[in-house]
């Protein structure tokens, strides 16, 4: 049998809601998340901020790509 529970680690021992009952020697499974910490965030944030100017400003409004891409990919027939 599978079952699923979400829990978070208290620093001593997995929670988990609802609560489990397990018996000695019964075996299971665990498959985890890490949370998103701020750092990581912050990080992402940084990589971002690299990009900005790696593609060229052509002075496009959005309107203007969205009308470019309808008539590149139009049926043509």
């Amino acid at each position: 049998m599978i079952a699923t529970a979400k829990g978070f680690f208290d620093g001593q021992q997995i929670v988990l809601d609802p609560p489990v009952r397990l018996e000695a020697g019964q075996e299971v499974v665990i498959a985890y998340t890490v949370a998103t910490s701020a750092k990581s965030v912050e990080t992402k944030s940084n990589i971002v901020d690299s990009l900005i100017g790696a593609i060229p400003n052509t002075g496009k409004t959005l309107d203007d790509y969205r009308s470019e891409r309808l008539e590149k990919y139009a049926d043509n027939g």
